[in-house]
């Protein structure tokens, strides 16, 4: 990983210029608010890797265990240049203002979100299970930033994920001109308050948690014209609905 970009990156987060690039999350709000919501959520993103670097770690100094380190440690570089890539397309990707829509499928965001992701999810020997539908449904959408949304709630069910028999199910269905997407998790399940306080800013049940990634999420989804459901209960797992509008397979 180059260093001395990091070093100048993390440099330019700390002038007023980098209040921008995050508008997209944080809409109405004053400059500002918006440069101390960056640093914030810059911080949130950046957990995810440093956190997958801490299971590695913890991994190779368990004793009495045979490892292939070779494996561990490519995970540790990968995410440590993950946080590299993060801070830079940051600062040079997100100029303000809206990016173009792009149309894509879900399974494609889908996949790419979980390669995104895979390295926590073999760490954790969570079983991964597709359900997916015949037909491919196409989005019209900001593609990077809902793959950050499906990123952030992969990543939630990984975390409440504690059992040896950790299962993560993703579910599409395309009906009447809906995409809608499903991920599934085993995992200890949220309480009937916590719910209705999971898209709040800054709160969360999660020890030295931010409370950014699912209010991120639902800025995301709604700038996209998308909509979320929870369903979960405490040990009964969570499941999270999206749905989107589609676009006609007709004249491709």
């Amino acid at each position: 990983m180059d260093t001395r970009t990091i070093e100048l990156n993390l440099k330019k987060l700390r002038s007023h210029q980098t209040a921008k690039p995050f508008k997209f999350l944080f809409p109405h709000k004053n400059v500002q608010k918006e440069s101390n919501q960056l640093v914030s959520a810059l911080a949130h993103e950046v957990r995810n890797p440093l956190a997958t670097i801490n299971l590695a770690v913890q991994i190779l100094k368990s004793p009495n265990r045979v490892l292939d380190h070779k494996v561990y440690l490519d995970i540790i570089l990968k995410a440590s240049g993950q946080i590299n890539d993060l801070i830079t397309d940051l600062l040079t990707s997100w100029q303000p203002g809206e990016r173009q829509l792009e149309k894509c499928t879900i399974h494609q965001l889908l996949d790419e979100a979980l390669a995104m992701t895979e390295d926590r999810i073999l760490l954790k020997n969570i079983t991964v299970r597709k359900d997916y539908s015949a037909l491919d449904c196409k989005i019209l959408v900001n593609k990077e930033k809902i793959k950050i949304a499906l990123v952030n709630i992969i990543i939630n069910a990984i975390d409440a994920i504690h059992s040896q028999n950790g299962k993560l199910k993703l579910i599409t269905r395309s009906i009447n001109g809906k995409c809608t997407i499903e991920i599934e998790d085993n995992g200890i399940g949220i309480s009937r308050e916590n719910l209705k306080n999971l898209f709040i800013p800054y709160f969360t049940d999660k020890p030295g948690g931010m409370g950014l990634g699912l209010s991120t999420t639902m800025n995301i989804l709604q700038a996209n014209h998308a909509t979320v459901d929870v369903q979960s209960g405490e040990g009964k797992g969570t499941r999270f609905i999206l749905c989107f509008e589609g676009i006609q397979q007709s004249g491709e």
